[in-house]
């Protein structure tokens, strides 16, 4: 299959009537935008799962401080504790955040092992 060029693409085009040239910017103008809004998605995506981590390696940190509470974490900020995972949900919700991460904090399970 041969290959065009983008000059021989611009000659195609300037041959165009003026309204599909239009059409052709419309198209095009769609298909940068959505590209923009998949590298936004992408980005907020990569953004979640680092505070995931973040939180993960908090609760790590701080197990024996808050074990059998309820923690709302953002990141590694602790937004709120206590025993009531409802009240700790609120209390994260009062303090602007969108989407509480809120998890018991329970002692860490030894993995099973099984061999000699």
């Amino acid at each position: 299959m041969a290959r065009i060029t983008f000059e021989q693409v611009i000659e195609a085009v300037r041959e165009l009537p003026i309204e599909d040239q239009r059409r052709l910017r419309e198209w095009l103008e769609e298909q940068e935008r959505k590209a923009s809004e998949s590298r936004e998605r992408e980005e907020a995506v990569r953004q979640e799962i680092e505070k995931y981590r973040k939180a993960r390696r908090w609760i790590e940190e701080h197990r024996a401080e808050y074990l059998g509470q309820w923690v709302a974490i953002e990141g590694d900020r602790l937004i709120s504790h206590g025993s009531n995972a409802v009240e700790v949900h609120n209390e994260a919700k009062a303090a602007g955040i969108e989407i509480p991460f809120v998890v018991r904090v329970i002692e860490e399970k030894e993995p099973f092992f099984a061999g000699w």
